[in-house]
């Protein structure tokens, strides 16, 4: 379901009626379809640009003031397209690029109402957006409305492309290794263990930036609080019959970032299914990993 998209208060009659948290943003490419499988990173810089082009202070704030190097509560997915996208070669380049379908449309998550509002208000405004060397017309924002939140819900990453990030560092080590669901790296902690810590850290940081919210989520679901010790049980379903997952590959700043991607059932309370939605799934949210959408049961 989906409604068109409006800007509002971001504290106003909150309860009244929930906001929604993720938006769907329609572009239509200005010359041809093809971009580079690895446009995750521009897609990134080109929303912070947007932003501080709209709201400046908030942008700076963001990214260079309190916020900064924190977990910033947003997350968007990779480009859709229908006809979906397909890896073509192009002559004198090495690599393979990505042909997309003339309809394309990615999304916007976030429990923040403030950065929604704002990012959706810049894309808005600015109309015209580039990702690397391309530049694409903003044509539509719809807001989508969320899933029956229950306390067992399937999340599968959204789309044709999107996929699930969890790294892992040693505190003796600086060295990142990328944690798959079968598989531990370098004695780290199991993925669930990884995704498990993740939403804990980022319902933390949601009672700091919006107390009200989170304070809600809690008594709403009438228990008494999220913390370290709240219950959440995580499993992998099978991503196909013949492998557990698909491993993606993408790279950033030349940096290649390990994902994958197949569907994740989780328990746990309904703040925490609230929180999945409008943050996505493991690490690296704001740079266009983990969005994910209500998948189905495989019992």
């Amino acid at each position: 379901m989906v409604e068109p998209y409006y800007m509002c208060s971001a504290k106003k009659n909150y309860m009244k009626k929930e906001l929604k948290m993720q938006i769907e943003i329609k572009i239509k490419p200005r010359d041809n379809e093809i971009i580079s499988h690895d446009y995750l990173y521009s897609m990134s810089t080109m929303l912070k640009n947007v932003l501080s082009q709209i709201a400046p202070e908030f942008s700076t704030e963001l990214h260079a003031g309190i916020h900064q190097n924190k977990i910033k509560l947003f997350t968007f997915s990779p480009l859709n397209s229908f006809p979906g996208p397909k890896s073509v070669q192009i002559e004198g380049e090495k690599r393979k690029q990505m042909l997309l379908g003339q309809r394309i449309w990615f999304r916007i998550a976030s429990p923040w109402p403030e950065l929604l509002n704002a990012l959706g208000q810049a894309l808005l405004t600015n109309n015209k957006i580039r990702i690397m060397s391309k530049k694409f017309k903003v044509e539509a924002i719809n807001m989508i409305a969320p899933p029956e939140m229950k306390e067992t819900m399937v999340w599968r990453p959204f789309g044709q492309s999107a996929s699930i990030c969890t790294p892992w560092s040693s505190r003796t080590e600086n060295k990142k290794s990328f944690v798959y669901p079968d598989k531990s790296i370098n004695n780290s902690p199991e993925c669930a263990s990884i995704l498990k810590q993740n939403l804990i850290h980022k319902f933390q940081r949601l009672q700091e930036i919006r107390k009200d919210i989170a304070t809600a989520w809690i008594k709403s679901a009438e228990i008494d609080k999220i913390d370290k010790n709240t219950p959440i049980e995580i499993s992998f379903i099978p991503y196909s019959k013949d492998r557990p997952y698909k491993q993606v590959m993408h790279k950033g700043k030349n940096t290649p970032i390990r994902t994958w991607r197949c569907p994740v059932k989780i328990t746990a309370p309904i703040p925490i299914q609230r929180l999945i939605w409008a943050t996505g799934l493991g690490a690296m949210n704001s740079q266009g990993y983990g969005l994910v959408q209500e998948g189905k049961n495989a019992n």
